[in-house]
């Protein structure tokens, strides 16, 4: 791990829990902005093989990229959400890739199972 990167989790309200990493060198002032608003409570909608998470931070793109890796996360300006991808694919819109969830890969298949608007945690970890 770097001192760039900024390790959180994702707490789901069935008890699902995902850590993943962010990486300021990608996208320095959105890692920031979501890092000064840690902890951060959201409702959480799957939809086209990604979790949007919206977030309220209001930041454009930086380095916006179309095409997104599984596990990704990014910050996707259209919609103001945070986004993580269960699956490769081309985005609807441009993103900024932040950084990549850590968890194990089975992890990510059981976000499919969250329901709409259920309330999602984003906590720093130490």
């Amino acid at each position: 791990m770097s001192e760039s990167d900024l390790k959180i989790v994702f707490e789901f309200e069935n008890g699902l829990s995902l850590e993943g990493t962010l990486d300021r060198v990608l996208a320095p002032l959105i890692v920031e902005e979501i890092k000064v608003r840690l902890p951060l409570t959201g409702r959480g909608a799957v939809m086209r093989g990604e979790l949007k998470i919206t977030l309220g931070i209001s930041k454009g793109n930086i380095k916006p990229v179309k095409e997104v890796k599984k596990g990704d996360i990014a910050y996707m300006p259209l919609g103001d959400s945070l986004c993580i991808y269960l699956k490769d694919m081309k985005t609807f819109s441009p993103v900024n890739i932040l950084g990549r969830i850590t968890s194990e890969e089975s992890l990510l298949e059981e976000i499919k199972s969250i329901k709409r608007g259920s309330r999602i945690t984003i906590k720093k970890t130490v």
